[in-house]
């Protein structure tokens, strides 16, 4: 019988998969989320929200450290050291894209809730946030993709992720491209 050796096609193939599978999670777990980028070389996951509103430079370094302040302290209560942190913002019009950029070996699922949280006080009306929320999904597949999303966290963070990927919001879906 002939076969093929393809140890090293799987593993790249099981990467991609785990990165494809953790940025549509977030995306769907998150509808505050408008786009999650990851970028191997760096091991960093870039996740923007976007706001209807402008704001100040002042109010913005302000939010910002909040933000950084508050991932710290998370990280203090659950046992790990201090955490690289960075935010910025694109003002295009009347939006704001806020890019917040972690390392994604040492990210919690319970960052993102906190985040998000964050967003909603700072921002309130003006966070755009997708309809198709968990809680307007069906239970059933709202909590496979939130137990999902924890097992990818799990899986990226034991084996690194190669590939440059993009996931985003078009129209309905949540799409995930290779960059």
């Amino acid at each position: 019988m002939f076969g093929f050796n393809l140890n090293g096609r799987n593993d790249s193939r099981k990467e991609m998969s785990t990165g494809v599978q953790l940025l549509a999670s977030m995306l769907v777990c998150y509808p505050e989320l408008y786009a999650v980028t990851y970028d191997p070389k760096e091991t960093e996951i870039t996740l923007d929200f976007v706001v209807q509103a402008k704001t100040s430079r002042n109010e913005m370094e302000e939010f910002a450290d909040l933000v950084d302040k508050s991932m710290q302290t998370y990280h203090d209560l659950h046992g790990s050291g201090p955490v690289w942190l960075g935010i910025d913002a694109d003002v295009n019009g009347k939006l704001m894209t806020v890019h917040v950029r972690r390392q994604l070996a040492t990210m919690l699922r319970g960052e993102l809730d906190l985040l998000t949280e964050l967003f909603h006080e700072k921002f309130g009306e003006s966070l755009q946030i997708d309809v198709h929320t968990l809680d307007a999904l069906e239970p059933e597949f709202s909590t496979m993709q939130s137990n999902l999303l924890d097992q990818m966290f799990d899986m990226a963070q034991a084996s690194r992720i190669k590939e440059r990927m993009i996931g985003m919001r078009d129209k309905d879906r949540v799409v995930v491209y290779n960059r």
